[in-house]
């Protein structure tokens, strides 16, 4: 749908890449990547009928009380009134993979909001997605994991989870969440994502792209892919963080196989992937 024509069909028509709070007699939309509210004066019954047809209609963000100060900065840009300069904070993104009706969006929510203590704030973006906000106790992304297998389970329906990193509440926080929003948006794209995620994992998936034009990575890539070996290899030395022993666990291989499969890579390639900076330039070519 042209989104721009609908807004010159219906003066009075807001529009905004984030959700807000439309006006009592507006009628309420998404369109991707657009939130819409479009005056119910400028609609007949007919064209309402349509609209909801053709577009999802949209449920206004809701949140607490205490979570009003954070919809305030992430969303609206505005300041904390009292910043604590000593508080640090994280923001998980989830996304709701398929619509709930609402009886069970509420259900939903009580759910997720039980697996969480009581410094926890959370802001409903939309049906489809929202925010939490930790302070001082910050959840683990196996726990996580856990959470969002349950919900599965209980709702059938799968949620998209992102755990951001910890950060101070200075001038810049605003900034760093919409780079991770930016970075969720890129993962729900795809069309199988994982449940669970961080920041420092999707940031090597934003990379992707920008790694493919760089041709020393694109002709280490090519010598990777040569021998089959390499890529597991290089992936289970990054995911165990450089730790040979767990690696060569992981790939039922004896350590000291393992120590010469890594001399050989050394002697192809001139990459030590005995040192950060070697094994993650390697990873990089394997993503």
């Amino acid at each position: 749908m042209d989104i721009q024509k609908l807004v010159q069909h219906y003066p009075g028509t807001v529009m905004k890449r984030e959700p807000f709070h439309p006006d009592r007699h507006m009628f309420y939309f998404y369109e991707r990547p657009y939130y819409i509210g479009i005056p119910s004066r400028s609609l007949s019954e007919s064209e309402r009928r349509l609209l909801s047809l053709l577009l999802d209609q949209e449920t206004p963000p809701v949140y607490s009380e205490r979570a009003r100060c954070w919809y305030g900065l992430l969303i609206e840009g505005k300041p904390l009134s009292q910043p604590d300069p000593g508080k640090r904070i994280s923001i998980i993104q989830f996304h709701l993979t398929k619509r709930l009706e609402q009886s069970d969006l509420k259900e939903w929510r009580a759910a997720l909001e039980a697996f969480f203590g009581v410094q926890t704030d959370f802001i409903y973006l939309s049906e489809h997605d929202g925010l939490i906000v930790e302070q001082d106790q910050f959840i683990e992304e196996a726990s996580l994991k856990a959470i969002a297998n349950t919900l599965r389970n209980d709702f059938s329906v799968k949620t998209c989870f992102q755990i951001g990193l910890r950060y101070p509440l200075s001038p810049q926080l605003r900034a760093a969440y919409l780079e991770e929003k930016k970075l969720f948006d890129q993962r729900m794209d795809q069309a199988e994502s994982r449940e669970v995620t961080t920041v420092e994992h999707a940031f090597f998936d934003f990379l992707k792209p920008l790694a493919g034009k760089w041709v020393v990575l694109n002709e280490l890539s090519d010598l990777i892919s040569a021998e089959k070996s390499w890529r597991p290899i290089i992936r289970a030395i990054w995911e165990n963080q450089g730790n040979l022993s767990m690696a060569a666990k992981h790939l039922f291989m004896h350590r000291n196989t393992l120590l010469n499969r890594i001399d050989k890579f050394y002697e192809i390639t001139g990459i030590s992937l005995k040192r950060m900076d070697g094994l993650t330039m390697a990873y990089l070519s394997t993503l």
